[in-house]
């Protein structure tokens, strides 16, 4: 594996980004002294590049630009393992909430842009219909994707099992799921506000 050699200096770091992190996330990089133990329990780690100790060392560095366009934060699985098992209180799995909230806000380069698109779709889906309609979020995210029959063979099987609905009802009620939604848009603007 080839490393490429890394010069710290103020132009390479950004620690307003630091404190956005640690500010949305309620909690703070600087309390992790290494240890490693996040690491150790993490169950998603082996699909990682940055293992989260890394994650938290590369914020302490301020190198964000490496995290926001790695798959590590993408890769957590949101489990805690990684928070309970930190002795200095760091709370990881708000830390990788609030770097997937930044990713997704700068709408910027990802590896895993497709989990982004999967992740809107859902959403999309979730405001229109107030329920998943899996039918058209399969659709729309190989279509979006640039993989239009990549699950072509797969439908027809989930459909004739009635596991796969063809026509879909939306939820009576979809007004107060958008109170919802628009809740959420309201304390984003708080939040970026701040």
């Amino acid at each position: 594996m080839k490393h490429s050699k890394m010069t710290l200096s103020q132009e390479t770091m950004n620690l307003d980004f630091v404190k956005k992190v640690e500010q949305l996330s309620g909690s703070s990089v600087r309390r992790c002294f290494q240890c490693g133990k996040c690491s150790a329990g993490c169950p998603m780690r082996s699909f990682m590049e940055h293992p989260p100790n890394r994650i938290v060392r590369l914020l302490q560095l301020g190198q964000f630009e490496r995290v926001l366009a790695g798959r590590s934060i993408w890769y957590c699985a949101s489990c805690e393992t990684c928070t309970t098992r930190c002795p200095n209180k760091v709370d990881l799995a708000a830390i990788m909430d609030a770097l997937r909230k930044c990713s997704w806000d700068a709408q910027g380069a990802s590896k895993e842009s497709l989990v982004q698109l999967a992740n809107s779709l859902f959403l999309d889906n979730i405001r229109s219909y107030g329920r998943q309609y899996e039918m058209r979020l399969a659709a729309a995210f190989n279509l979006r994707s640039g993989k239009l029959l990549k699950d072509f063979m797969l439908g027809p099987k989930l459909i004739t099992k009635g596991k796969l609905k063809m026509f879909h009802q939306k939820n009576k009620n979809l007004a107060d799921i958008e109170k919802i939604f628009n809740r959420i848009e309201e304390l984003r603007k708080k939040g970026e506000a701040l």
